[in-house]
């Protein structure tokens, strides 16, 4: 989706994590699009901060990759909870138990989301990358109103607020049974019953301020942005796209993939 010349909002979003000093990015997308989209952004981008060192020697040298990770749904998840939210806590999830197989000392302790169809200067957050690695909570709002709010604004999170979005879920989602009375072993239509093929499974239709209820911002750090657009309807894509803002696809976006390993360029 153009944003810009040459410049998609997954980009966009791609670079706002770039600028809030991710180390990794990992992004929730269905199988099917992996193919297109891997030969779209590549498999890195340059941290914006170590990419203009104009007074190193070789500058080209300094400049640190961020790798980008695309990871589908989990099957046990699938026409379950597969919501735009939950698509965040997946990304974490298989992020989390990828590093965690290589070493412990490359867990992730915490996570920073951003959203493709929130359109703003990601460019805001390169000043707040201590704060945003740090064990303070962080948050972008626009006009008084968070992702708590149902905005698709960049927030952070931990391990622990995926274990409480695990939880809130669990209990406020349907299955596929309802219970009516006491459990008894063997005979599910004596204290359960099937739930009609449009009330099963709540938790994929979820919105984000549903999935997100349980994070607290109370003494989070927020940054109050100057301007937002949520693209998700054509309404508000007509209203960004004439609007006075203009975003330029910022050069550290590569669009390169890295070799194979293993394998001899010759």
């Amino acid at each position: 989706m153009p944003i810009g010349v040459d410049y998609t909002a997954l980009e966009r979003a791609i670079f706002e994590c770039a600028c809030a000093g991710c180390e990794s990015i990992w992004i929730t997308v269905n199988d099917n699009w992996i193919p297109l989209i891997k030969e779209r952004i590549g498999d890195y981008v340059y941290d914006p901060v170590w990419y203009y060192r104009q007074y190193d020697v070789n500058p080209s040298d300094g400049r640190k990759l961020i790798p980008i990770f695309l990871v589908p749904h989990q099957p046990k998840y699938r026409d379950r909870r597969d919501s735009l939210g939950w698509g965040v806590i997946n990304a974490a999830i298989y992020a989390t138990r990828s590093t965690k197989k290589i070493s412990n000392f490359l867990t992730p302790d915490k996570f920073y989301v951003a959203f493709p169809h929130g359109v703003y200067e990601p460019k805001v957050l390169m000043r707040k990358r201590t704060i945003i690695s740090s064990n303070t909570k962080f948050c972008l709002q626009y006009e008084n109103q968070t992702i708590k709010d149902g905005k698709r604004l960049g927030f952070t999170f931990t391990w622990e607020d995926v274990k409480k979005i695990n939880a809130h879920i669990q209990l406020e989602g349907t299955g596929r049974w309802k219970a009516i009375g006491k459990f008894i072993k063997g005979k599910n239509y004596e204290w359960s019953h099937q739930l009609p093929a449009e009330e099963q499974y709540s938790a994929r239709h979820f919105t984000l301020e549903k999935v997100f209820e349980p994070l607290d911002f109370f003494e989070a750090e927020k940054i109050d942005l100057s301007w937002f657009f949520d693209i998700k309807t054509w309404e508000g894509y007509k209203e960004f796209m004439g609007s006075e803002y203009c975003l330029k696809r910022p050069v550290p976006l590569a669009r390169r993939k890295l070799p194979l390993i293993g394998v001899d360029d010759d």
